[in-house]
């Protein structure tokens, strides 16, 4: 074990930093970061994420380097959440979202997902996943959550969510539960404003707390703040990940988490917009953070460092504060015996036919009055395309439209459209449906875009045989509940199409429960 009083200043406070960086590839901007600004750590998205070989020569690439520069191999992270947030792609299993997860109610189905993630992460140089989301969406508004969260039963979340943990950590990956007290009930997203939560003390124990807690009494190892306000908690208007009464008085000192406090990027506008990235990294540090991540910009991350240092430097933060922190680090980088990659020994095809099978018990019709499913005669489909909706997502590169997949095997009429469509384009596709058997509409997000409601509701004065498909938001049929035929699908990804359209030819029963309460 490395003696952290001995090491110099600016490796510990590198020691403390978890940077993302633009390219697939190890160059002059990684170098940079090493050799001058001695960060010790590294997060990485889609845009950092080539074929499995490129991804491995990376990794070792970077732990190369801190081992010449610094002496200390690195944490190299990412979110592999599943459904919406997946960052690595190719030569991986990919997963169902959390909510699918949820509705799927397949025994240990997490506890296998974490050993499955955890092992293909490892064998790629990853040591750390930011997952599970923890937060209890109890809010049919919010905007970044939704079906990344287990659903609205802090019990069930909590079980789902200590599974995956428990799994990643059998395979040695270090599994971060986020995003404490909890992001569940905000109808605003993080990465473009600074939500509010205004419950007190006793309703967080009840819902948002609670799988925190939990996850805390059964060993995790790893949580992440939220960028969130939570007044009853904090009343000087401070969001969580800056405050010394929620990360220190709370999660430290009243839940007794001992583990690695990791902050969510300072780069979203909720932090960089109100306070600063540079000032806030200083104040998340005071206020119990161990490991600040600054997820894009070079020059924010330069700040940072410089900021951090010259805040030990005036007394701001003592240099014990900062050991406390490095010594925390570097005992979990122990513990997960990360210098070394993992070889993968679970077969793909056995993991992708569990990946296909969760998929396929997630599907949910919420209702089919009319008996429109299976389908039959003539088709009409009609979808948006899949787009990124948050700051958290990265851009989608689905092969096909859910209409054209439905299409290709109806052969009937397909129209793909935009977020809101307009009045030619709706009064167009109206002539198609009125002489139609089915019409399937692959919704996306339409409470927040309105014209997919128009549509809908100009489609059923033609022809009430329409069978809506949520692609995404659960709560979308609040919207529509005149519509006789809904089916939620938690996704909009390859896996979550091939599975519905089974579900609508009758190929396969649709067996989902749905995680979330709908008051219709």
């Amino acid at each position: 074990m490395v003696d952290v009083k001995k090491l110099p200043l600016d490796i510990k406070i590198g020691q403390m930093i978890m940077a993302g960086f633009p390219s697939k590839y190890y160059d002059g901007n990684m170098e940079e970061l090493i050799e001058a600004e001695k960060i010790g750590n590294f997060i990485l998205f889609a845009d950092n994420m080539g074929n499995k070989n490129e991804v491995m020569e990376l990794t070792r690439s970077i732990q190369k380097k801190l081992e010449e520069c610094i002496g200390i191999s690195g944490i190299i992270s990412t979110d592999q959440e599943g459904g919406m947030v997946t960052r690595v792609r190719e030569g991986v299993t990919v997963f169902s979202s959390n909510m699918a997860f949820a509705a799927a109610n397949e025994y240990k189905s997490t506890f296998k997902e974490g050993k499955i993630v955890g092992e293909e992460l490892r064998s790629l140089g990853i040591n750390m996943n930011i997952a599970p989301v923890m937060d209890v969406n109890c809010n049919p508004k919010n905007p970044v959550i939704g079906c990344r969260s287990y659903g609205d039963d802090p019990e069930s979340v909590s079980k789902l969510g200590i599974e995956l943990i428990k799994g990643l950590k059998e395979k040695g990956v270090i599994a971060v539960a986020k995003h404490f007290p909890g992001h569940g009930d905000t109808s605003m997203d993080s990465h473009l404003s600074l939500p509010v939560v205004n419950h007190d003390i006793k309703r967080l124990q009840e819902v948002e707390l609670l799988p925190f807690k939990n996850a805390i009494a059964e060993g995790a190892d790893a949580i992440m703040s939220a960028h969130v306000l939570f007044p009853k908690v904090e009343p000087d208007k401070v969001p969580a990940t800056l405050s010394n009464k929620v990360l220190t008085g709370l999660l430290k000192n009243k839940m007794g988490f001992k583990g690695l406090i990791v902050t969510d990027c300072m780069e979203m506008k909720a932090i960089a917009d109100f306070y600063g990235s540079d000032k806030a990294a200083v104040k998340a540090i005071i206020a119990g953070a161990d490991l600040i991540c600054i997820s894009h910009s070079k020059e924010v991350q330069k700040k940072c460092v410089k900021a951090i240092k010259a805040a030990v430097l005036n007394g701001q933060i003592s240099e014990e504060r900062i050991d406390q922190s490095v010594k925390k680090i570097l005992q979990i980088k122990g513990k997960y015996n990360i210098d070394c990659n993992l070889e993968r020994n679970s077969s793909s095809k056995d993991n992708k036919a569990f990946a296909e099978k969760i998929s396929s018990k997630s599907i949910t019709i919420l209702k089919d009055n009319r008996n429109l499913i299976p389908l039959k005669g003539k088709v009409v489909s009609i979808s948006t395309r899949a787009v990124a909706l948050t700051g958290a997502e990265d851009k989608i590169k689905t092969e096909n439209s859910f209409c054209h997949r439905l299409n290709s095997v109806c052969k009937g009429h397909e129209f793909e459209i935009p977020m809101n469509p307009g009045d030619d384009l709706i009064k167009g596709i109206l002539e198609k449906c009125s002489e139609a058997d089915r019409i399937v509409i692959g919704i996306y997000n339409a409470s927040v875009n309105k014209n997919q409601i128009k549509l809908v509701e100009e489609i059923s004065k033609v022809n009430p045989n329409i069978i809506l498909v949520s692609l995404r938001n659960p709560y979308d049929i609040l919207s529509f509940k005149e519509i006789s035929t809904y089916v939620n699908a938690y996704e909009y990804t390859e896996l979550s199409i091939k599975s519905t359209i089974k579900v609508l030819k009758g190929e396969i029963k649709a067996e989902g429960i749905s995680p979330v309460k709908i008051c219709m």
